[in-house]
């Protein structure tokens, strides 16, 4: 298991997750976001610059950001064996990752007015209420079966 990674840090980076304006508490968590944006508009960039880098316990140790990882590993491979292993997870994360950092930087951080503002539209404009309530049960699901997989492979 690596203990850091690389990934692509553009400016949405720089505006969305530091100073004291930060829609986003780390780049580990816009990351994830990011990843789940590229993925859902399937922006896949095939080699991300790497002038960022993240440890990988902080996806790990977070309960909800490793099942993310996972889900979008899984969702991109469709392999289940991608559950339990974290460098096909960092390379969805990575792909997807800069490909909703782009997004975000042009249609969030690039539009005049405040980044939390830009954010809620863009969640907005994105958003399908009923495609979000299977995606929240299928997320659960996965999570139970993460959950069990790892109890049994602790024992």
């Amino acid at each position: 298991m690596p203990a850091t990674f690389f990934y692509e840090k553009n400016d949405a980076f720089d505006e969305l997750a530091e100073g004291e304006d930060a829609v986003f508490e780390s780049n580990t968590r816009l990351l994830v976001f990011a990843a789940s944006v590229g993925y859902e508009r399937n922006k896949r960039v095939p080699d991300p610059d790497d002038n960022g880098e993240i440890r990988w316990t902080y996806i790990e140790s977070n309960q909800r950001l490793s099942v993310i990882a996972a889900s979008l590993a899984y969702a991109d491979t469709e392999d289940p064996e991608v559950i339990l292993d974290p460098e096909r997870q960092i390379e969805t994360l990575t792909a997807y990752g800069a490909g909703g950092a782009r997004l975000l930087e042009r249609e969030v951080v690039g539009q005049p007015g405040s980044n939390l503002d830009n954010m809620i539209d863009f969640l907005r404009t994105h958003r399908d209420e009923d495609r979000l309530q299977e995606q929240v049960g299928i997320l659960e699901n996965i999570e139970n079966e993460i959950s069990s997989l790892r109890t049994s492979n602790t024992d």
